[in-house]
């Protein structure tokens, strides 16, 4: 880690000893309703932009945060931290990568398999030639990584829409999704985490997949867009493919479009303690002439055989609404993270977190945060204690760029 780093962050070790001695606070934090407050505000370097893009809690409660950071040179590093008491405290970088001579940014999400194995992905970069996603693996909670995959993806890459593109299953197999610029959605397998092919490629282009998660008794699910026939020919749908067998063989279990033509794509996909399935992302409705992307949650009660809306949400009446993680708190609660804007793809951007209380009630928004101007949010994760965790991106009115934030409630 360079010496310019913005914030000077303990080690691992001094993190677990400020977990233990934080414990009787945060049971006492955790029994009582709490208003969402900002638990980390990071840049690598002053005035240079950082991003969070991944959470995950690992078997040992420690929760992990994935993202990039620009130092003084504009080179981008991509970043793995650490915090053992639910983000009062944040270790150094644990991970501080960058592939020589390149933009290195972990923007694809962070997971961690059953044996506390870490797994995060992202994308590297140079001025000409091909972009490579990867994924990179750590055996010892983070203390040392190594690069298990390094995928060509061509000369260009779509953008990531929220950072659940990864995801281990019980067997400790790791599922990673790719969004090479030619738009031909991929999804590859680590088996053991370690050894990767690619399992799933759903039409050749026009296509790509955003979130994926592996449900413990339902299969593999991963959510994005392609192409489906309509009328006048075909329209990008919200796609939701479905692997029963450990990505031997894939199906669509969803083609949606909330009206008829108009685009929609699936950004994140998590599950609940029901073993319900979700899926969130946006779709265009049409209103007065104008096309305008609602928030969208779509559930699965019977393993993603069929589907219905759970949520739809706008924030404005024009403009731009989607929704890209999802989390189930320990009390059963369901809350979904995104981000909405009042023109169409331009600010000012909100974050927005959005909540079902027991996962029956009615939807309805719980953390509506502008860092300034604008902020969005890209990632979430649960811990056992009732926290709920969401990561993005702010600008806050003192300036200096962009900031990596993760928020809790």
């Amino acid at each position: 880690m360079k010496t310019e780093s913005v914030i000077e962050r303990p080690g691992m070790g001094e993190l677990q000893n400020l977990a233990a001695a934080a414990a009787m606070a945060f049971s006492v934090y955790s029994s009582v309703a709490q208003s969402w407050q900002t638990v980390d505000d990071l840049q690598y370097v002053a005035g240079q932009s950082a991003v969070n893009f991944g959470l995950t809690v690992a078997p040992s409660g420690v929760l992990f945060a994935s993202g990039y950071g620009y130092d003084s040179a504009g080179v981008g590093h991509g970043l793995v931290v650490a915090s053992a008491d639910a983000g009062n405290t944040w270790s150094a970088p644990l991970d501080d990568s960058v592939y020589p001579g390149s933009v290195t940014r972990h923007d694809n999400g962070i997971a961690a398999d059953p044996a506390g194995n870490l797994y995060v992905a992202g994308r590297y970069y140079f001025s000409t030639g091909n972009f490579h996603q990867y994924v990179r693996r750590s055996a010892d909670g983070g203390g040392t990584w190594a690069t298990v995959d390094d995928f060509a993806v061509g000369n260009s890459i779509v953008s990531p829409l929220g950072g659940g593109g990864i995801t281990a299953d019980g067997a400790g197999n790791v599922y990673v999704i790719e969004r090479p610029g030619d738009a031909a959605w991929t999804v590859r397998k680590g088996v053991g985490g370690t050894s990767y092919s690619t399992v799933d490629s759903f039409q050749p282009s026009a296509s790509v997949a955003f979130g994926i998660l592996a449900h413990p008794t339902a299969g593999v699910f991963a959510g994005g867009y392609g192409q489906i026939s309509v009328k006048k020919g075909s329209s990008q749908a919200w796609i939701v493919r479905r692997s029963v067998d450990g990505g031997v063989t894939w199906s669509t279990v969803d083609a949606y479009q909330a009206s008829s033509g108009y685009s929609a794509e699936a950004c994140g996909v998590g599950t609940d303690v029901h073993g319900n399935i979700y899926v969130v992302g946006r779709a265009i409705v049409p209103n007065k002439g104008s096309s305008i992307y609602h928030w969208i949650v779509r559930k699965s009660v019977n393993g993603g055989t069929s589907w219905t809306t759970a949520d739809d949400y706008q924030l404005f009446s024009s403009g731009n609404q989607v929704a890209l993680g999802f989390a189930a708190d320990s009390s059963g609660n369901l809350l979904v993270a995104g981000w909405a804007s009042a023109g169409a793809g331009m600010g000012p951007f909100h974050w927005i977190v959005r909540e079902s209380v027991g996962g029956m009630g009615a939807w309805a928004t719980v953390d509506d945060f502008q860092d300034a101007s604008n902020a969005m949010a890209h990632a979430m994760a649960a811990d056992s204690s009732g926290h709920v965790f969401v990561g993005g991106q702010g600008s806050p009115a003192s300036g200096g760029g962009v900031h990596w934030v993760v928020r809790r409630n």
